[in-house]
C-alpha cells in the first residue's frame, strides 16, 4: 500500500486562479486543466508562501 503524504516541504498542489480549486497532481485533467471548472493556468503551490507556475516546456531555472 502506497501511503501519500498530506503535509510537508515534498507535497505538489495544483491551485486553479479561476475556480480557486486547489487539488493533488493526480487529480488534474488532461493536459493540465482544472478538474473543476476546465481552466487551462494551473500554479503549483510552494509551501514558500508563493504560487508559481509549472513549466511545460521542460525548462529548468
Amino acid at each position: 500500500m502506497r501511503i501519500i503524504p498530506l503535509h510537508g516541504a515534498g507535497v505538489a498542489w495544483f491551485k486553479c486562479p479561476a475556480c480557486r480549486l486547489k487539488c493533488r497532481p493526480t487529480a488534474v485533467g488532461p493536459h493540465g486543466r482544472c478538474p473543476r471548472c476546465g481552466g487551462a493556468r494551473m500554479l503549483k503551490l510552494s509551501f514558500g508562501g508563493r504560487a508559481t507556475a509549472p513549466s511545460s516546456d521542460g525548462e529548468k531555472s
